[in-house]
Parts: C-alpha cells; sequence; structure tokens
C-alpha cells in the first residue's frame, strides 16, 4: 500500500471513530477556505478524476497527478458528514481491501444520485458522469485521456479517440482550458463547457 493510500485510510478511520471538523492548528489552515471541515485532509477518494469537484490532471516533473487545490467539495462539512455516513456502513477491512473503482461509485452516488461511469470490456468509462448535464456541441475529432492507476496512484496517462482502444483504463475527459473533448451517452464526439 503505498504511503499517501496509508494516511488517507488512517485519517478515514479516525473520522469514522468520531473525530473530525475543522483543525486550527495545523500549519497549513485554510488550506482551501475559512472555516473548512478538515475532517479529511487526504481525500478518501483521491484521485476521483471527476472535474465537476474543480479538480484537475496536472503534469509535474513527478509525473501526473491529480491536482484538488480547487476542490472544495471534501472540506464542506454536510459532505464530510454523508462520506462519514456512507464509509462507516462498511466494514474497516473491507475499506482497506477495496480497490479504486468501489471508491468511485461511491462517489458517484453521492454526487450524481447513482453510479454513471460504465465498464467497455476492462475499461471503466467515466464520461458519461462528467459530461453529464454540460453544455456540448458536437465536433468532428476529438481526443480524451485514458489514465493507468495503480492502489490509487496515477502511473499513465495517454491521449486516445475512441473508448475501445482503452486497456484496463480510466476513460476522462480531455480538459483544455474551460473546455472538456470527449464523447457523450449518444457516442458523439463533443466539447463540452465546463
Amino acid at each position: 500500500m503505498n504511503e499517501n493510500r496509508e494516511k488517507t485510510l488512517i485519517e478515514l478511520f479516525r473520522a469514522l471513530d468520531g473525530i473530525y471538523g475543522p483543525n486550527y492548528e495545523c500549519k497549513y489552515y485554510p488550506c482551501h477556505f475559512y472555516s473548512q471541515d478538515c475532517t479529511f485532509c487526504y481525500c478518501p477518494f483521491y484521485p476521483c478524476l471527476i472535474y465537476d469537484l474543480g479538480g484537475e490532471l496536472i503534469l509535474t516533473e513527478d509525473g501526473y497527478v491529480w491536482s484538488c487545490k480547487g476542490c472544495n467539495w471534501v472540506h464542506e462539512k454536510e459532505n464530510a458528514e454523508e462520506i462519514i455516513y456512507r464509509l462507516g456502513s462498511y466494514p474497516k477491512q473491507r475499506l482497506v481491501e477495496e480497490d479504486w473503482f468501489f471508491f468511485s461509485r461511491v462517489l458517484q452516488e453521492m454526487i450524481y444520485g447513482r453510479e454513471l461511469g460504465v465498464w467497455v470490456g476492462k475499461s471503466y468509462n467515466l464520461m458519461p458522469a462528467i459530461l453529464r448535464g454540460k453544455e456540448c456541441e458536437e465536433v468532428d475529432e476529438v481526443e480524451f485521456l485514458a489514465v493507468t492507476l495503480e492502489d490509487f496512484e496515477i502511473v499513465d496517462v495517454r491521449r486516445i479517440s475512441r473508448v475501445e482502444d482503452a486497456n484496463s483504463e480510466i476513460v476522462i475527459p480531455l480538459k483544455i482550458g474551460g473546455e472538456l473533448y470527449g464523447i457523450d451517452n449518444s457516442g458523439r464526439k463533443v466539447m463540452c463547457k465546463i
């Protein structure tokens, strides 16, 4: 298990045991906004790969990471309480053993009311969730991203133009500025406004 995932689970278990709320003694407080809920410094859904929450994929000198700098969702009190309620309904051992897809399903159910991502062969297409409800227009050509995760870490990202070209990867739209490029539920190549 990687170090960040271990920290995430330790923090999650503390929250499930009733240790949560703002952390005024943290040298980074407030890292997102004043009066934020600090129950989850390390988000249990990281990397969520869902742009709707304010995160985005960035390339650093160490490789690709999912930046949560623009995400306040996990720090809003009502969301932290809902996370505790939802994840608290599972045995702790199951939370340790579950993979990214389990946590993604829980998150999608919280945000969208149900899981919207779909399996296409051995790959998981998150575009139906991310592009849902967006103002989109059809385009002639489109590329989007195939993300490889290992132990909750992004190990590879590549551009593809067909969902079927993904190979045991998570498929998400390509974000350029304020636009997302991908394929919508009806199979149309689209550019959508964020």
